[in-house]
């Protein structure tokens, strides 16, 4: 059981399942989060067909649901004893407003309150295992830089916009990444944020038809692979290294470290709040 370990978030589909393929291709043992069982194990049986690599299996849980991540954090310490990397990468995009039976919006429970809490409930098995790795998605730091979380609208309440919801909630992503980073420091854990560049993906399966006939005509021109998502998993260049954005391979020098010095502990109480999560100092 002392074989390298990677856990990949939305590994069914777009850059999640680019990271567990080549992840896999590297050796490690690959465990995918799947929703549902058909997808889990179609996505399992592409990247043994694709890498060779049998060992990889897929771990079912709704990450809209905080008891199911829950279970999903038990499962994994209960079948594996080592956790080398924690690759955040699951999101979905609604345009209309809907909200979890636990009472969050959808769009912020999947894309950011899931990110938060499983990372947090695994961090005991990532200092276990250190040095280990938590990579999260983010997107194009240029379009965060614009943009601000309304504290005082959380849950997208006011005027509720699908894209919008987006962009606030991988900006949400890369402050928690950052903040981790600094919690982190001298327990073997780095975390850092990464733009995947274009990645073939699912992402625009709940758009308006209009709008995923045109996203699906773009992703027929765009690759399987997330260069850099890869390079953060497996890379020696990036040993030790915490704190950072990259971009195509390459630490970026962004605004957003420093708006996450000044935002980063409210986010994280507030985060704690709505996860009924422990603080880690």
């Amino acid at each position: 059981m002392d074989k390298k370990t990677c856990l990949v978030t939305g590994g069914t589909s777009g850059v999640g399942k680019a990271i567990a393929t080549g992840v896999a291709e590297a050796g490690y043992r690959v465990v995918i989060v799947s929703r549902t069982e058909e997808k889990g194990r179609k996505a399992v049986e592409d990247i043994v067909r694709k890498t060779g690599n049998t060992d990889v299996s897929f771990l079912l849980a709704d990450l809209s649901i905080q008891s199911s991540i829950r279970d999903l954090a038990e499962e994994f310490k209960s079948r594996y004893d080592r956790l080398d990397v924690l690759a955040n990468c699951a999101g979905i995009l609604k345009p209309k407003k809907e909200v979890t039976p636990e009472g969050i919006d959808l769009m912020l429970a999947v894309d950011y309150l899931a990110h938060f809490l499983l990372t947090n409930l695994l961090t005991d098995i990532l200092i276990k295992s250190a040095p280990s790795r938590v990579i999260t998605v983010v997107g194009n730091h240029r379009y965060l830089e614009k943009i601000r979380i309304d504290f005082d609208d959380i849950q997208f309440d006011k005027n509720y916009s699908g894209f919008r919801a987006a962009l606030i909630c991988a900006l949400m992503r890369a402050v928690f990444s950052f903040v981790f980073a600094e919690r982190m420091k001298g327990r073997g854990i780095s975390s850092n944020a990464f733009h995947p560049g274009l990645v073939k993906s699912r992402l625009g399966r709940y758009l308006p038809l209009y709008l995923k006939t045109f996203v699906n005509a773009i992703m027929l021109f765009v690759p399987q692979k997330c260069k850099t998502g890869v390079y953060l998993a497996l890379s020696n260049d990036v040993e030790g290294v915490t704190g950072e954005f990259f971009v195509r391979k390459k630490p970026a020098q962004i605004g957003l470290s420093a708006y996450a010095d000044k935002i980063g502990d409210k986010l994280w109480k507030i985060s704690e709040g709505l996860t009924s999560i422990i603080h880690i100092r």
